[in-house]
């Protein structure tokens, strides 16, 4: 005899010598029985050994274990000593090695490999049973601490579930790495990816393959994520959309990096922000998006820049950067703004919007603020209405501008026309005063109200000069108009007409 080949009985209460159906002899062992291969060691209430086969059956409180930790039990075991394959049969068959245990009603496991396989459901306890996972096929490699789960996969830890096709576990390493749709849920954040890996002791998350994050108030998707829960971290690549269901918009780009901490997130990649109203939307592209909280935690803060453009079917804009609040439902915009609402063109030194539900409330236009409206372009010379002031308040309704108040050095310049017969143009009038208001409608000067030494001087029509239509620093800037929503991506330059 060959030591670790052949089976060796160790002990048992009777022995008895048995004649098979097929005239196999059979060695019929009874109570508190031992038997040993190689290093492994079998204990069991009965057994048949066949010596010629060098296999054995065993029934009764199955414990197989040697000095490599691993304990397999049972209610009945075929073991084969040739290949060193364990057939372990019971109501319930317990793998168990340091903290881990599973625990199914069919495995086999082979001994010269180290591998444990169960196919009709199993579930394995970690981490002093707060951590469980289920599924129908497994498979445990005890020297690698490597396990791979198929069909129906089920984790549950304290901080998270995962629902997975399938999953491969390292318990030494705690790491666990997703194959085919997964779905991770913790606090009722559910995460979504076909293809990752989460590691227990780092708290690092890499999802690879369509990923996704819901949470209560937001929806974040991309090609890839990668997320560090223990500095609240996260970056994600490629075709990256991030919806707010709370706050109505969505922000899509080709890299997202957030702070759940800070609650700053910052886009890069030909990002674009579309507001969305009930009847319409907003959409704004700039080469950076960043978002913050203001000082008291309680208002969100988005930063657009540099050359940031929106559009919207009744209002355009562009600058170098603006500003959206929650403080207050504005849109502040900085550094050479202009605003096109229908046939107005607005500029200022800063310009912000203030909203009122979806609707327009006010615009105010500090320094240097100037409003033109096309009025006739079929003449030689272009007629434009002009309202010029060191300040402005424009009132809306129903998103129109309804009205304007001028603050300090108001100078206007609006046509009038007949108004019977052809409606012909009266003449140019042009006023000076520190303090007016002016009624519109269609775009169209309706009233001017003028308030602290008005001066107004109407021109004849035939007396009106080109260099006398317009106001100093006159800059009609068209062709930078975005006209459709694409057109946020297509920066153009400032070509300009002036006035003396």
């Amino acid at each position: 005899k060959k030591k670790g080949r052949k089976l060796e009985i160790i002990g048992a209460n009777d022995l008895i010598f048995e004649e098979g159906p097929n005239g196999e002899s059979a060695k019929k062992l009874i109570g508190n029985v031992r038997i040993k291969h190689g290093k492994t060691f079998m204990d069991c209430d009965s057994a048949y050994v066949y010596s010629s086969t060098n296999t054995m059956k065993a029934y009764g409180n199955v414990h197989i274990y040697d000095n490599d930790g691993l304990e397999l039990f049972g209610d009945s075991l075929k073991y084969f000593g040739a290949t060193r394959m364990a057939e372990v049969r019971g109501r319930e068959v317990k793998l168990v090695q340091n903290d881990m245990t599973l625990v199914t009603q069919f495995l086999d496991y082979d001994r010269n490999n180290n591998v444990g396989i169960y196919w009709d459901g199993g579930e394995i306890l970690m981490n002093n049973n707060q951590d469980s996972l289920f599924s129908y096929e497994g498979q445990y490699f005890s020297k690698s601490s490597l396990m791979q789960f198929k069909d129906s996969v089920r984790l549950r830890t304290p901080d998270y579930t995962v629902k997975s096709d399938t999953l491969h576990y390292n318990s030494s390493l705690e790491k666990s790495f997703f194959y085919g749709p997964t779905y991770i849920e913790s606090a009722g954040d559910i995460i979504y990816t076909e293809k990752g890996w989460s590691d227990n002791k780092s708290k690092i998350s890499v999802f690879t393959k369509n990923a996704s994050v819901i949470t209560k108030d937001q929806e974040l998707f991309g090609d890839s994520i990668y997320y560090n829960q223990k500095d609240g971290i996260g970056e994600v690549f490629y075709n990256v959309t991030l919806l707010d269901t709370t706050n109505q918009f969505m922000v899509q780009g080709e890299y997202i990096y957030f702070n759940q901490e800070d609650s700053v997130s910052l886009v890069l990649g030909e990002p674009m922000l579309t507001q969305f109203f009930e009847e319409d939307s907003l959409f704004l592209h700039a080469d950076t998006l960043y978002s913050h909280y203001d000082s008291t935690g309680k208002y969100r803060l988005i930063h657009a820049y540099p050359q940031a453009q929106f559009f919207k079917s009744d209002m355009q804009g562009k600058s170098d950067s603006l500003v959206f609040s929650d403080v207050d439902s504005s849109i502040t915009m900085y550094d050479d703004p202009v605003i096109w609402s229908e046939g107005n063109q607005i500029t200022a030194n800063i310009v912000t919007i203030y909203k009122k539900g979806e609707n327009i409330d006010r615009m105010t236009m500090d320094y240097r603020a100037f409003i033109i409206s096309l009025e006739d372009s079929l003449s030689k010379y272009q007629k434009y209405n002009q309202i010029k002031g060191d300040s402005m308040v424009g009132h809306f309704k129903g998103n129109r501008l309804n009205s304007v108040d001028v603050n300090h050095n108001g100078i206007s310049i609006y046509f009038a026309k007949e108004e019977k017969g052809d409606g012909g143009y009266i003449g140019m009038n042009k006023a000076d005063c520190e303090y007016m208001t002016i009624y519109l409608d269609s775009n169209s000067v309706k009233e001017i109200m003028f308030r602290e030494n008005p001066e107004a001087t109407l021109y004849p029509i035939k007396d009106v000069t080109p260099r006398m239509q317009y106001l100093k620093r006159f800059k009609w800037r068209a062709k930078e108009r975005p006209e459709f929503k694409e057109d946020i991506f297509n920066w153009k330059e400032e070509e300009e007409t002036e006035g003396e």
